[in-house]
C-alpha cells in the first residue's frame, strides 16, 4: 500500500502541478521530472512557441517597468512639488533637469506624501492581482478543481495551504502588475541591482494575501451561486478589474488624473497597512529602520492568512457541493430566442449563427462590445483626459489611433476567438457544405463590419464637430478604417494558431502568445499612423495587407490538422515569416537609432551601425526559430546554379536602369561626405555589404521564397519587388522596383541568395560611384 506523502511534499506536488499546467498552456515542452523516459502513445504536435512567448513578454516587462518608473517620478514631482518637473511631469522633462531630481530621490528617504501615493498605487495593483485572475474565466468553468483535489490522500488543511501557495506563485497577471512597481520602488530607494530580487520578494508577499482573498471569494461564490450566475458575475468582475488597473497605471501616463487628488488625501493609518509597511521596509535606510516594519508586516500577514484559512475551513465544513450547484441541476431549460427576431435575413448562415451566439452569451457580448468603451473611458477618466476631450479634435493622430484601437480591440475579443468559441463542436465546421476556410472567411467579414461601427461613429462625430474640413484628418481616418478589415483577417488567422481544440481545460484552449503578437502588430500600425510621412504610412498599409494575405495562407495550411492530436503541417518558409522579419528589422533599426543618438557623433555611422545591427539580430532570430522548428527549404547563400554569372548579369541590367533613371530625373548632386574620412567607409559598408545581406535575406529568401509555394514565379517576383520598393524613399521607388525584379529573377534562376546579393551590391556600388562622380 503506498504511503501518503507528508505535508510539505504534498504542498510541493500540488504547486508543481499548477506550474506544469501553466507551462502546458503556454505551449512549452518542459517537465519537472529529472528522468522523463515515458512517452505518449502518439507524438505530440511540435512545441516551439516558448521562444515567441519570451520575445513578446520582454517588451511587456519593459513597458510596465517604464510605466512604474514614470509613476514614481510623477508622484515625486507633483506631490513633493519639485520645481524642476512639477509643471510637465517626468515624461516631458528633459534628462538634464530630471537627473539631479532622481539622484536626490535615491539618496534621501521618501516623503510622507510620496509614501501615501505609492501606498495607494500598490493597493490598487494588489486589487488587480485579485480581480484579473477571477475575471479570466476560471470562475465560470463547469468543473471545479477543488472537487477532485479533496479526494487526494492529504489532510484538508494541507490541501488548502497548497492551493493558496500555488495561487501565490502562479499568478502571471498579478506578478506583471506588482513586480515592476516594487522593483522600481526598491531601485529608487537605493538598493541598486538588488532591486529586482527585493521587488520579487515584496510582490510574492502581497500575492500571498491576494491568493488567500481570491480563494475565499471563488470558494464562497461557487458554493452559493449557480453556474449561470457565476458566468454573469465573472463578466462583471472582468469589467470591474479594469478600473483599479487603469487608476494604478494613470500615475505613469499622465499628470492630471483624479488619482493624484486621491493620493494627497491618503490617511495616515494607511502607512500601517501591508502595502504601507512594505514600502517602509523597501525604503528603509539601514537594518535598524527595517526592524519595526518587518515585524509588523510579518505579524499582519500571518494574522490575515490564519483568519483567511479559518474562514475557508468554515466555508467547506459541509463539503465542496453547495446550494448553487444543486439548484443548477433543477433549473429550467434555456429560453430560445424567437425565430422572427434571430437575424433571419442578415448575412450567411454562419454569420447569423455567430450573431446568435453573441446575443445569447452575455460574457461574450460584454467582452466584445462593452469592454473597449470601458477601457478607453477608464483611461480618459483616470488620466484626466476626460476633462479636456476637445484635445481629441486638435490632434488627428490621437483621434484616429483611438478609433483604430476600438475596432481592433473588438476584433481581439471576437474574430480572434472564432475557433475557440466553437468549443467541443468545432468538428461540426468540417461537416458543413462549405469549406472551413470559407466559413472562417465569412466570420472575418462579419466581425470586420461590426468592428468598423465604433470607429465610424467616432470619426463621424469628430467630422461633425470639427470647425473646418481637414484633408489630413480625413486621410488618416481612411487609413485607420482600411486597417480594420486587414486586421480582421490577421485576427482570424492568428486565432487559428492560438486555438487548441483538443485541450481539456478552457484556459489551455487559447494560447496567449498569439494574442500578445496581435497586440504588438496593432501597436505597429498605430505607430505607422503617427508617422509624419504619407509614404511611410502607405508603405506600412501595403505591408500589413501582404501580412494579412500571408498569415491567411499559413492558417489555411493549419486548418486540416487542428483536430489531429499528432500531426501538424510541415514547417516550411512562408511569406508571413518574411513580413514579420521585415517589421522586426525596421523596428529594431528605429530603436537602435534612438539608442545611438548622442552616443555616436556621425549620422552616417549611426545609420550604418543601426542597420547592420538590426539586420544581424533579425537574421539570427529567424535562423534560431527555423532551427528549433526544423524548417525545410531555408534559403541558403552558398551553392546554387552559377550565382556569380547571374549576379553579374543582373547587376549590369539593374545598374544601367538606375543610372538612366538618375540622368532622366536629374536630381540634385549628392551631399559631400564631409571632412571625416570614415564617412566613405561607413557609406560603403552600408550600401555594398549590410544592405545586400540583410534585405535580400528578407525580401528574396523569405518573402519571395514563401510566396513561391503557392504562386507562379512571375507573381512571387513581382509582389516581393513591390514590397521591396515601398520601403524605400518615393523618389527611388521605380529603380528599386527594377532592382527587385532583377534580384528576384536571379534568385529564381540560381536558387542561391548569393546571386541577388551580388546584384544588389553591384547596383548600389554603381549608383554610389555615379553620384559621387557627378
Amino acid at each position: 500500500m503506498p504511503v501518503p506523502p507528508d505535508n510539505w511534499r504534498a504542498v510541493w506536488l500540488l504547486t508543481r502541478l499548477r506550474l506544469q499546467r501553466l507551462l502546458n498552456v503556454s505551449g512549452r515542452g518542459f517537465s519537472f521530472q529529472k528522468n522523463n523516459t515515458s512517452r505518449a502513445a502518439t507524438p505530440g504536435k511540435r512545441r516551439g512557441r516558448w521562444l515567441l512567448g519570451v520575445l513578446l513578454v520582454l517588451p511587456m516587462l519593459f513597458s510596465f517597468g517604464n510605466i512604474a518608473r514614470h509613476s514614481l517620478l510623477n508622484m515625486h514631482c507633483l506631490l513633493d512639488q519639485v520645481a524642476a518637473c512639477q509643471a510637465k511631469g517626468s515624461m516631458q522633462t528633459s534628462s538634464q533637469l530630471l537627473d539631479p531630481v532622481i539622484n536626490q530621490l535615491i539618496h534621501t528617504p521618501f516623503s510622507a506624501l510620496l509614501m501615501g501615493g505609492l501606498t495607494l498605487q500598490l493597493a490598487l495593483l494588489w486589487l488587480v492581482s485579485v480581480l484579473l485572475p477571477l475575471g479570466m474565466g476560471e470562475l465560470s468553468k463547469p468543473d471545479w478543481d477543488l472537487e477532485w483535489l479533496v479526494t487526494l490522500p492529504v489532510e484538508k488543511s494541507t490541501m488548502l495551504w497548497a492551493r493558496v501557495l500555488e495561487r501565490t506563485v502562479v499568478n502571471p497577471a498579478g506578478l506583471l502588475a506588482l513586480w515592476p512597481s516594487t522593483t522600481v520602488i526598491a531601485w529608487y530607494s537605493g538598493q541598486g541591482w538588488l532591486a529586482p530580487l527585493s521587488g520579487l520578494l515584496a510582490s510574492l508577499l502581497l500575492l500571498a494575501l491576494a491568493a488567500m482573498l481570491r480563494t475565499l471569494v471563488d470558494t464562497g461564490l461557487r458554493l452559493s451561486l449557480s453556474p449561470a450566475q457565476l458566468g454573469n458575475l465573472q463578466a462583471l468582475i472582468s469589467v470591474a478589474g479594469l478600473f483599479p488597473m487603469y487608476m494604478g497605471m494613470s500615475f505613469g501616463v499622465g499628470t492630471g488624473g483624479y488619482a493624484y487628488t486621491w493620493a494627497t488625501t491618503m490617511p495616515a493609518w494607511s502607512a500601517w497597512t501591508p502595502p504601507g509597511l512594505l514600502l517602509r521596509l523597501l525604503n528603509a535606510s539601514d537594518v535598524a529602520a527595517m526592524l519595526l516594519p518587518a515585524v509588523l508586516l510579518l505579524a499582519q500577514v500571518l494574522l490575515l492568512m490564519w483568519l483567511g484559512m479559518a474562514i475557508l475551513r468554515h466555508q467547506l465544513r459541509h463539503g465542496v457541493v453547495g446550494a448553487g450547484q444543486r439548484e443548477a441541476s433543477r433549473k429550467s431549460a434555456p429560453i430560445a430566442l424567437p425565430a422572427g427576431t434571430c437575424f433571419a435575413r442578415i448575412g450567411t448562415v454562419i454569420q447569423r449563427r455567430e450573431l446568435t451566439l453573441l446575443a445569447r452569451d452575455r460574457n461574450f457580448m460584454v467582452q466584445t462590445l462593452l469592454l473597449p468603451l470601458l477601457i478607453l473611458g477608464g483611461q480618459a477618466l483616470f488620466t484626466g483626459q476626460a476633462r479636456n476631450l476637445h484635445a481629441l479634435l486638435e490632434h488627428p493622430v490621437l483621434l484616429v489611433s483611438t478609433g483604430f484601437f476600438l475596432g481592433t480591440y473588438v476584433l481581439m475579443m471576437s474574430a480572434f476567438q472564432t475557433l475557440n468559441k466553437e468549443g467541443g463542436a468545432l468538428w461540426l465546421l468540417y461537416t458543413f457544405p462549405v469549406s472551413v476556410e470559407q466559413a472562417l472567411r465569412q466570420k472575418a467579414q462579419l466581425w470586420a463590419v461590426l468592428a468598423l461601427l465604433y470607429p465610424v461613429m467616432l470619426f463621424g462625430a469628430a467630422l461633425a464637430w470639427l470647425p473646418a474640413w481637414s484633408w489630413q484628418t480625413a486621410g488618416l481616418m481612411l487609413l485607420a478604417l482600411a486597417g480594420i478589415p486587414m486586421y480582421a483577417v490577421i485576427a482570424v488567422a492568428l486565432g487559428v494558431f492560438a486555438s487548441d481544440p483538443l485541450a481539456t481545460e478552457a484556459t489551455a484552449k487559447m494560447r496567449p502568445t498569439y494574442m500578445y503578437l496581435y497586440l504588438l502588430l496593432t501597436g505597429l500600425y498605430v505607430a505607422a499612423l503617427a508617422a509624419g510621412s504619407l509614404a511611410q504610412q502607405l508603405a506600412f498599409v501595403v505591408l500589413t495587407a501582404a501580412l494579412a494575405v500571408a498569415l491567411w495562407q499559413k492558417a489555411r495550411d493549419e486548418v486540416p490538422y487542428l483536430l489531429d492530436p499528432a500531426a501538424s503541417p510541415p514547417a516550411k518558409v512562408s511569406a508571413s515569416d518574411g513580413l514579420i522579419a521585415a517589421m522586426l528589422f525596421f523596428t529594431l533599426q528605429t530603436l537602435a537609432l534612438l539608442l545611438l543618438k548622442g552616443k555616436v557623433a556621425e549620422p552616417l555611422a549611426q545609420v550604418a551601425i543601426a542597420f547592420g545591427g538590426a539586420g544581424a539580430l533579425t537574421y539570427a532570430l529567424v535562423r534560431l526559430v527555423y532551427w528549433r522548428s526544423k524548417t525545410a527549404d531555408v534559403p541558403r547563400i552558398g551553392a546554387g546554379r552559377h550565382p556569380g554569372r547571374w549576379g553579374a548579369a543582373g547587376a549590369a541590367v539593374a545598374a544601367l536602369c538606375g543610372i538612366a533613371y538618375a540622368l532622366l530625373l536629374q536630381p540634385p548632386a549628392a551631399a559631400p561626405l564631409g571632412g571625416n574620412p570614415w564617412n566613405g567607409m561607413w557609406l560603403l559598408g552600408l550600401t555594398v555589404l549590410a544592405a545586400p545581406l540583410c534585405e535580400e535575406f528578407i525580401f528574396r529568401g523569405l518573402i519571395q521564397g514563401g510566396l513561391r509555394r503557392s504562386l507562379p514565379a512571375w507573381q512571387a517576383i513581382g509582389i516581393a519587388a513591390a514590397l521591396f520598393a515601398i520601403v524605400h524613399p518615393p523618389a527611388s521607388m521605380l529603380p528599386v522596383f527594377v532592382l527587385g525584379l532583377c534580384t528576384g529573377l536571379t534568385y529564381e534562376r540560381s536558387g542561391s541568395l548569393l546571386a541577388p546579393m551580388l546584384v544588389h551590391a553591384g547596383y548600389n556600388a554603381a549608383i554610389l560611384a555615379f553620384q559621387l562622380g557627378r
